[in-house]
C-alpha cells in the first residue's frame, strides 16, 4: 500500500491530470474522471484497537528509506505471519465481494469492517493523510486510488490493495478483481502480472540479488508485449510499513543480496503500453490515461532454504 516512489522519479515529475476531450478510447467506454464522484470520510475504528505510531505522533515516521535491509527476529517473524494472514484473508474477502453496480466505497466498507473484526487497524487511514481503509485502483488508475461513489461497471478491473496493522506490525498484499464481461487483452494483462509476481517469488532465496526480481518481471512482461511501471517499488516491512530493502520491479542495479529474516513485498504494476503518468490533486491517485494496468502483491520471508509467501491466499496454487 502506498508504494515508495522509485528514486529516479519524484512527484514533481508526474504530470497533473488535465481533463480534455479524448479523440478515442480503445479500452474503456467510461474513462475515470477526476472529481466526478464523492469520497465519504474515513470510517471509525473502535478505540480498543491499537493504532500505528503515525496516527498520534507529532512528527510521524512513515518509513525508513535508507540503510541495510532489515533482518527480523523469530518473534517479529511470527507477528508478521499473523498480520500477513489477516491482510491476505481481507483481500480474499474483498476480491470475492466485487459485483457490478457496487461502489468502491462499498468495498471500502467491506474491507474496513472485516479488518476491525480481527482487532486490526486499517493501515491506510491516516498514512500520509490517506482518507480511506483500502486503495482501490480502477482501470487506468495504476496506483493509490481512493475509494469513492463511482459504481463499478461491466468490463471494469481493479486492484484492491490491503494493508493492516496488528500486534505492532503491518501486513500488506493486493489482488486484482474483474467485472464481466472483460476485454480479453486486459484479462491477459492481469494474468501476466500475476505470472510475473510468481516467477519473481520463485527465485527468492539466501544469496540471491535483490535486483534479480526486476530482471524476472521485465522478462515476463516483455515476452507478452507489456511494460513495467517503473515509478513505484516494493519495500521491506515490519513495525513500519516501509523499510529497507527497496524492491525495484524493472531492470536495476540495486545492491545487496537476500538473507534469512528479510521480509519484503513484491508488487509489480504492468501496463498495456509505456505512456505518461498523471497525478490527481488528491496527491495519491496516479493514472496512465486510456492505458490499462494491473498489480498483484505478496509479502515474502526469506528462509534458510528459500522463501515463504506470508500473504498466500487459500485459493492460490501457483506458488
Amino acid at each position: 500500500m502506498l508504494l515508495r516512489i522509485s528514486k529516479q522519479y519524484q512527484f514533481s515529475q508526474i504530470g497533473r491530470m488535465k481533463q480534455r476531450k479524448r479523440s478515442h478510447i480503445k479500452y474503456f467506454s467510461k474513462p475515470i474522471i477526476e472529481g466526478q464522484y464523492g469520497v465519504v470520510p474515513a470510517r471509525a475504528v473502535p478505540s480498543h484497537i491499537p493504532r500505528p505510531s503515525y496516527i498520534s505522533d507529532a512528527k510521524p515516521v512513515y518509513g525508513i528509506y535508507e540503510g541495510a535491509p532489515v533482518v527480523h527476529s523469530q518473534d517479529m517473524i511470527q507477528k508478521l505471519r499473523k498480520a500477513a494472514q489477516i491482510a491476505a484473508t481481507t483481500a480474499y474477502v474483498a476480491q470475492k465481494s466485487v459485483r457490478q453496480g457496487m461502489t468502491t466505497d462499498d468495498l471500502d466498507k467491506i474491507v474496513h469492517e472485516f479488518i476491525i473484526s480481527q482487532n486490526a487497524y486499517p493501515s491506510p487511514i491516516g498514512f500520509m493523510g490517506f482518507p480511506k481503509s483500502v486503495c482501490t485502483s480502477v482501470n487506468e488508475v495504476c496506483c493509490h486510488g481512493i475509494p469513492n461513489l463511482r459504481p463499478l461497471d461491466g468490463g471494469d478491473s481493479l486492484n484492491i490493495d490491503v494493508t493492516i496493522f496488528y500486534d505492532g506490525v503491518h501486513g500488506d498484499t493486493s489482488v486484482m478483481a474483474q467485472v464481466p464481461e472483460m476485454n480479453p487483452e486486459i484479462t491477459k494483462l492481469i494474468d501476466t502480472t500475476q505470472k510475473a509476481l510468481y516467477e519473481a517469488i520463485k527465485i527468492c532465496k539466501p544469496g540471491q540479488k535483490f535486483s534479480k526480481i526486476g530482471d524476472i518481471i521485465e522478462e515476463v512482461a516483455g515476452d507478452e508485449g507489456f511494460t513495467v511501471c517503473e515509478l513505484f517499488t516494493g519495500h521491506g516491512i515490519g513495525e513500519l510499513m516501509h523499510m529497507p530493502p527497496t524492491i525495484i520491479h524493472n531492470f536495476n542495479d540495486y545492491p545487496g543480496v537476500m538473507v534469512p529474516g528479510n521480509v519484503f513485498t513484491i508488487e509489480p504494476i504492468l501496463l498495456m503500453r509505456h505512456d505518461q503518468y498523471l497525478m490527481w490533486k488528491d496527491n495519491f491517485t496516479v493514472v496512465s490515461p486510456d492505458n490499462p494496468s494491473a498489480q498483484w502483491e505478496h509479502m515474502i520471508l526469506i528462509t534458510e532454504n528459500g522463501y515463504e509467501v506470508l500473504t498466500k491466499r487459500e485459493d492460490e496454487t501457483g506458488i
